[in-house]
Parts: structure tokens; sequence; C-alpha cells
């Protein structure tokens, strides 16, 4: 098991007061659960693939119009389905990151299968766009034994499957090799408000409140001491019309702010490797 480290953080670079890492995962109905039998659930699963025939589409207009940019978590079967999609979005500069193949569940597999799977995915990715993939995030955000160690072996440099900080922080793995563990949280996700099939929780506006109070109590917590802001959203929630505004609405709201920086995930990686003193 790879070792936790916390990272001497003082302050972010470049007088950046508070870093905003805005994630989508893109996935187009690889997450939806089959019905008895194993037979496709087509409610579930026409609701997720909408995130790969229209919505990356839109989500990816709205960010080139406020020059934003963002790091996107691409399933490797989404990457097959949509290559276009996944071409598109490191065009115009986002990262590309990995989220598994077709949303397998890693946390009981043996150290064989899960390696597989992340040299599986990343390939997916890597044949769709060319882009180099140095990043990871578990389908179901439930890790392995074995899962940091499998990564680090494969050169990936950050991780972002975690629940569990506010900070990054490092991860001491086998070999003298590391990651850098970019946590995130489900209370800020779009999904559970504003997307069938899940139940609602206050529609647009309910979370659109989530969003500017989470930035808000960050905002003024970044005056005394770091801390950083992530959105992990959906392409197929996220980039529908309704939900879409109410982002677009409240990335205006931040960009306003010019001490916030929106940053990719590998750039948080590489400030916290030069404060552990770690090349990449």
């Amino acid at each position: 098991m790879a070792t936790e480290v916390q990272l001497p953080l003082g302050e972010w670079p470049d007088g950046i007061r508070l870093p905003f890492v805005l994630t989508f995962e893109h996935n187009s109905g690889e997450a939806a659960p089959m019905r008895p039998g194993d037979r496709p659930n087509a409610n579930y699963f026409g609701q997720m693939e909408y995130g790969g025939r229209r919505g990356v589409w839109n989500i990816l207009e709205m960010l080139d119009g406020l020059g934003i940019k963002a790091t996107f978590f691409v399933s490797g079967a989404t990457a097959e389905k949509f290559p276009d999609t996944v071409r598109a979005a490191h065009a115009a500069g986002h990262e590309i990151a990995a989220m598994g193949h077709s949303f397998e569940k890693v946390r009981t597999v043996s150290r064989e299968r899960e390696q597989a799977i992340v040299r599986r995915s990343v390939k997916s990715i890597t044949d769709a766009c060319g882009a180099e993939v140095r990043g990871w995030r578990c389908p179901d955000y439930r890790i392995s034994p074995q899962t940091f160690e499998v990564l680090a072996g494969e050169g990936f440099a950050w991780d972002s499957s975690m629940l569990n900080d506010d900070l990054p922080y490092q991860l001491e793995c086998a070999d003298g090799k590391s990651l850098i563990e970019i946590p995130f949280t489900t209370t800020t996700s779009e999904k559970s408000h504003v997307a069938f099939p899940y139940p609602m929780r206050g529609g647009p506006s309910g979370v659109a409140s989530v969003w500017n109070n989470e930035f808000d109590v960050l905002y003024r917590e970044s005056e005394k001491a770091p801390r950083f802001l992530i959105l992990s959203l959906q392409t197929w929630a996220a980039g529908r019309p309704t939900p879409l505004r109410t982002l677009k609405t409240f990335l205006k709201r931040v960009i306003a702010h010019n001490d916030v920086q929106f940053t990719q995930c590998s750039d948080i990686a590489g400030w916290c490797n030069r404060l552990a003193g770690k090349k990449h």
C-alpha cells in the first residue's frame, strides 16, 4: 500500500489566491446500471449517452467562449465510440485523463487485471487523440489495495479518486515512485440536482446555491490558508442547456475575481511535486 505524505503547502505560486480545478467526467453510458439478467437500462443509458452525442460539444463551446481550460476524465469505451469528442477536447487545450474503460470496479480485482484495465483505457484514449495520459480517476471512486502502486508503476503523475481531504497530498509508492493525490468531492456534483434518473434535489437553482456557497467559503478561507476549489461534473448532465447556463453564470462570477486561477489537475500536481522536491 502507498504511504500518504502531507505537503508543506504555504501558498500557491504566482500570487494565486484560490486555484479552481474544473473537471468533467466524460462517459457515454458505461456507468449505466443494468436491469436483472444484464439487460441494458434504456432510461439510464440514454441519459448518459447524451454526454458523448451532444453534451460534451455544448461544454466545449461554452469553455471556449470563456477561455477556460478544464480536465476531462474520459472512459476508454467513450474514446472508442466518440473519438471526435476526445480529439476536440485535446485540440482545445483541455487536459485528458483516464477513468477506466467500461466503468470497471477495481476494488476486488487482481493486480494484473487492474493493470490491464489501466493499459487498455490509456491505449483507447491515446489512439483517439494522441494525448499523454498522466492522470487517473477510478470509475466508482473506490480504489483497490494496489491502485496507487499500479498507477505509479505505469508512469502516472497524479490520481483523483479520493474524497478524504481538502488539499492535495503525496502518495509514496514502491521503487521510489510517487503520485500526487488530488481529492475531490461529490457534494458539489450537479447530477443529483438536475439529472434524471437521480432523485433531483433542488434543480438548477439548488446546484447554483451549492456552487456559490462552496466558492464563498473557500475564497474567504484562502485569505489565511491555502485552499483549492474543485468541481467534478458529468458531460451528460452539465452539458444539457439549463444546467449549462447555470454553470456558465457561476463561472462568469468566478472569472471576475482576478486572484482566482483556473487550473488543470496537472498544474496542481506540478506545484505539489516541486514542494516535495520530486520531478515527473
